[in-house]
C-alpha cells in the first residue's frame, strides 16, 4: 500500500518558519508572479518547469546540485514523517525509467546511499517490468503515459525486448487544456489575457478532476453531437468562472494523445500518436511474443487512469490491425501490383491444410470399417531433389529429413498433449489487463518473492568506484 506521494511543487523550497502562505496577499502575488512568468517563457519548452523536479535532457539547463538537495530534502521528509521506520538497514528498490541518463541514476543512487538508514544494497529495476509484475504476468505490452513521453515497452518473460517513444504525453495535455480554458470566454483577446489568463496548477487541477477521452468517432448524428456540445460545466478559477461545454474537455486528449487533427503521414518518428506507437512496438517484435503481448496490453502512468482513455486505446488499436494487417510497408506505391501478385503466388504454392486428427469417414456405400491412424503423416507429393512447401502444416506433421531420433519423438508427442493447453492461453486478441501499478511490483519483488535483481548495486563498491566503468553493479 502506498505511503506517500510527494510533489515537487514551487512551494516546497520555503525554509523552516516560512509562513507565508497564511498571508491573505500572498496566494494573490504569487499568482500574479506565475502569470508573468508563463507569459514570458516559451509556451513549448518551459511549460511547467517550475513543477519538475528534472528532465531527461540533461542540456536544457538542468542543475543537478539542485535536483540532489530537493530530492534529499524529500526523502529526509518522507522517512521521518511518512515512513517511520526504524535504524534497521533495509534492502531498498528502485524503480527507475528505461533510458534514464546515468548522471540523474548516480545522483540519486548518492542521495540513498547517503542517507542515515544506509540501505547496504540497492535494486535497480525499470517501471515497465514492475508493472507487468504487478498486473501478474510474464509477457505484456506496456503503455506507459508519463509526463515528458509516452513510453510503449514490449515485454516478454521479464525482459525489454523493444521499445518506442513519443513526445505526446501529460505535458502537451495540459498545455491543451490551458488553451480550451482561456478559448471558453466571450470576451476578447486582449480582455482574455488579463482577466483570465490560466495557471499551470489551474488547468492541471481542471484535467485531473473534469478531463475525459471520448470514444472511437463513429456514425454520430449531428442531433446527438449537438446535445453534447449543449452540456455545459461550471468551472470556478481565481479569476473567474467559466461555462466550458462538456465536449470541450475532451478535446485535450484527441489532438494530443490521438493526433485526431493532424494527418499521421505528416508527423515525426517522436510525434506518433499512442495507438499508432503500440502498433508499431507489436511489429517489431517476434511472431510468437506478438501472440502474447497483443492479448496483455497494460496501461499505467501518470494520465492512464483518464476516462475513457483505455477502451479508446484497444479500440484504435483493433481497428490499425483490421486495415493494416501486420505489414510493416504502409504503402507499396508503384509496386503495388508486383506485391499482390507475389502474394498469390505464395498462396498458389502453399499446400491445404489437412486435419490428420479426425478419423477420415468412410463414404456410406462403403463396407469398409477400418480407419486410417489419426496420426499418419499427410498426403504431400514428395520431391526426389528437395523437401515440398511445407509452411502451413503444424511443425508435428511436417515431413523431416532428418531421422526420427528419441529426443525428436518425444518433443513431438509433448505437442500434441499440450495442444489443449497452450488453446486455453489467450493469444492473438486485443485484450486490456490491469496492474497494481510499478511500486506495487516493486514490493512483490523485493518484500514478497525476496528475488535477487540482475542488476544491483553495493553500497561500499558504489562509494568507492560510483558508477565507472559499471562499478558497484553485480550482473
Amino acid at each position: 500500500m502506498t505511503k506517500c506521494v510527494y510533489n515537487f511543487t514551487p512551494g516546497k523550497g520555503g525554509r523552516p518558519g516560512d509562513w507565508r502562505q497564511f498571508d491573505p496577499t500572498f496566494a494573490k502575488n504569487k499568482r500574479d508572479r506565475e502569470k508573468a512568468r508563463n507569459e514570458s517563457k516559451d509556451e513549448g519548452e518551459k511549460w511547467g518547469r517550475d513543477y519538475e523536479l528534472y528532465r531527461t535532457d540533461l542540456r536544457s539547463g538542468v542543475h543537478l546540485e539542485l535536483v540532489e538537495d530537493k530530492l534529499s530534502r524529500a526523502v529526509r521528509e518522507i522517512h521521518t514523517e511518512h515512513l517511520q521506520l526504524d535504524t534497521k538497514p533495509r534492502k531498498a528498490c528502485l524503480a527507475v525509467p528505461s533510458l534514464l541518463p546515468t548522471p540523474l541514476l548516480e545522483l540519486v543512487l548518492r542521495v540513498l546511499f547517503e542517507h542515515w538508514q544506509q540501505p547496504p544494497s540497492i535494486m535497480v529495476l525499470t517501471t515497465p517490468i514492475l508493472a507487468t509484475v504487478g498486473a501478474g504476468l510474464r509477457c505484456a505490452l506496456v503503455i506507459d503515459v508519463g509526463w515528458e513521453e509516452t513510453v510503449v515497452t514490449g515485454i516478454g518473460e521479464y525482459r525489454e525486448v523493444a521499445q518506442r517513444r513519443s513526445i505526446r504525453a501529460g505535458r502537451d495535455l495540459v498545455r491543451e487544456m490551458k488553451k480550451v480554458l482561456e478559448d471558453a470566454t466571450d470576451q476578447s483577446k486582449s480582455e482574455r489575457k488579463e482577466s483570465t489568463r490560466v495557471t499551470f496548477a489551474e488547468a492541471e487541477e481542471v484535467l485531473q478532476r473534469m478531463g475525459w477521452c471520448r470514444p472511437r468517432p463513429s456514425g454520430q448524428s449531428e442531433e446527438d453531437a449537438s446535445k453534447d456540445a449543449a452540456v455545459k460545466k461550471r468551472i470556478s478559477l481565481p479569476s473567474g468562472a467559466l461555462e466550458v461545454p462538456f465536449s470541450r474537455l475532451a478535446d485535450p486528449a484527441d489532438n494530443t494523445l490521438f493526433a485526431t487533427s493532424s494527418s499521421t503521414d505528416s508527423l515525426d518518428a517522436q510525434e506518433l500518436p499512442i495507438s499508432l506507437l503500440a502498433y508499431t512496438t507489436l511489429l517489431a517484435l517476434p511472431l510468437d511474443l506478438r501472440s502474447l503481448c497483443i492479448s496483455r496490453i497494460v496501461l499505467t502512468g501518470g494520465l492512464s487512469h483518464l476516462p475513457g482513455l483505455k477502451t479508446r486505446l484497444l479500440n484504435e488499436l483493433q481497428r490499425l490491425i483490421s486495415t493494416r494487417g501486420w505489414d510493416a510497408v504502409n504503402s507499396y506505391g508503384s509496386a503495388q501490383q508486383h506485391h499482390d501478385r507475389i502474394l498469390k503466388e505464395r498462396s498458389a504454392n502453399a499446400p491445404p491444410p489437412t486435419n490428420t486428427n479426425k478419423p477420415h469417414q468412410p463414404p456410406p456405400h462403403s463396407s469398409s470399417t477400418e480407419e486410417p491412424d489419426s496420426h499418419s503423416s499427410p498426403s504431400i507429393s514428395l520431391s526426389p531433389t528437395k523437401k515440398p512447401l511445407q509452411d502451413s502444416l503444424p511443425h508435428h506433421q511436417r515431413v523431416h529429413d532428418d531421422i526420427k531420433d528419441p529426443i525428436t519423438l518425444k518433443a513431438e508427442r509433448h505437442t500434441l498433449a499440450s495442444k489443449e493447453q497452450r488453446d486455453g492461453v489467450a493469444r492473438g486478441t486485443v485484450r486490456g489487463v490491469g496492474t497494481l501499478g510499478p511500486w506495487t511490483g516493486a514490493s512483490l519483488v523485493v518484500g514478497t518473492m525476496r528475488v535477487k535483481g540482475v542488476h544491483e548495486v553495493e553500497r561500499e563498491e558504489f562509494l568507492r568506484h560510483g558508477m565507472r566503468d559499471g562499478g558497484g553493479l553485480l550482473y
